[in-house]
């Protein structure tokens, strides 16, 4: 039993590996980052934009590096519990998750908690008397 619980933990690293390369794949492939529709809607708005600014932003959180590098950054994070920055809330993500966190928590819990009084009913409440 014991082999068996470490062929599975064994398999999972390269599992976790490909499925995180693939999430970030994923999140890689739309044209642009979030400083070009940044700069986009900062124009639609009819306001300056300060390049510099902009570029000085892409060092800061790593996009101005080739996309494998910002993978192990990423994944680095995500091993010590940093998921980045919010750029649309303006908050850590961590802040983000967490303050919903709670409720999908509480939701979850009374779902299953409805889901069993409903699956397992007290056969006591629907025995017919003469059996």
């Amino acid at each position: 039993m014991l082999r068996y619980i470490f062929w599975r933990v064994l398999a999972m690293i390269p599992t976790l590996v490909i499925i995180s390369a693939l999430v970030f794949t994923i999140i890689e492939l739309p044209p642009g980052d979030y400083f070009e529709s940044y700069i986009s809607e900062l124009r639609a708005q009819g306001e300056a934009v300060d390049m510099a600014e902009i570029e000085e932003l892409r060092a800061q959180y790593g996009f101005d590096r080739p996309p494998i590098l910002r993978y192990f950054h990423w994944v680095a994070g995500l091993v010590q519990g940093d998921y980045g920055y919010s750029f649309e809330y303006q908050l850590p993500v961590n802040e983000v998750v967490g303050d919903r966190l709670w409720l999908t928590v509480l939701v979850s819990f009374v779902t299953i908690l409805f889901t069993w009084l409903i699956a397992f009913p007290d056969r006591h409440l629907f025995r017919h008397p003469s059996i």
